[in-house]
C-alpha cells in the first residue's frame, strides 16, 4: 500500500490518536496516552495513511515481553489491511528493541480483531470470564513467539 507508513507516536500525535480511541469500546483517553507514551515501558506506533494518522497502537515492554493494550483504527479504514500493517511493522520495531514475545487479551467476541491474531500466529492461552463488562464478554489470552 502506497501512501502508508507506521512509526512511533509523538506527543504531537496524541491528541488525533485519542479521537481513533474515541471510537473503541475500551478507548484510551488522551490523558492515558500523554502518560502511557511518557513511561519508560510504553511504546506507543502511529499509522499514517496519506499523511493523516488512521491508526494507534499501544504496547508496553518490559525486559523481552510486548504486552498489546490497544491496536485501534478509524472505522473507515477497518477491513483493508490497515491494522495487520499497524501490527505487523509495530511487532518489528518491538522485536529491534529486544521483545522476544508478545502478549494480548482480546474480547471473544471480536471476531475481526481475532481473525488478525490468529493470522499473525498468536495462540490462545488462556480466558478470564467475565473480564468485560460493557458489554459483557470474556477476554482471552494470546501469545506470539517474536523469534530472534
Amino acid at each position: 500500500m502506497s501512501g502508508v507508513r507506521v512509526g512511533p507516536l509523538a506527543p504531537e500525535d496524541l491528541p488525533r490518536a485519542a479521537e481513533i480511541q474515541a471510537t473503541a469500546p475500551e478507548a484510551w483517553s488522551l490523558s492515558a496516552l500523554e502518560e502511557e507514551l511518557a513511561s519508560p515501558c510504553g511504546r506507543l506506533f502511529g499509522l499514517w495513511r496519506e499523511g493523516r494518522l488512521e491508526g494507534s497502537a499501544v504496547f508496553q515492554l518490559i525486559l523481552d515481553e510486548a504486552s498489546l493494550l490497544s491496536l485501534t483504527l478509524e472505522p473507515d479504514c477497518r477491513g483493508l489491511g490497515l491494522g495487520r500493517r499497524l501490527l505487523e511493522e509495530s511487532l518489528a520495531l518491538l522485536k529491534a528493541q529486544g521483545a522476544a514475545r508478545c502478549y494480548l487479551e482480546v474480547r471473544s467476541q471480536n471476531e475481526p480483531a481475532l481473525s488478525l491474531y490468529r493470522r499473525l500466529g498468536f495462540e490462545e492461552t488462556g480466558r478470564r470470564r467475565g473480564f468485560y463488562q460493557s458489554p459483557p464478554d470474556d477476554a482471552l489470552l494470546m501469545e506470539l513467539p517474536l523469534p530472534g
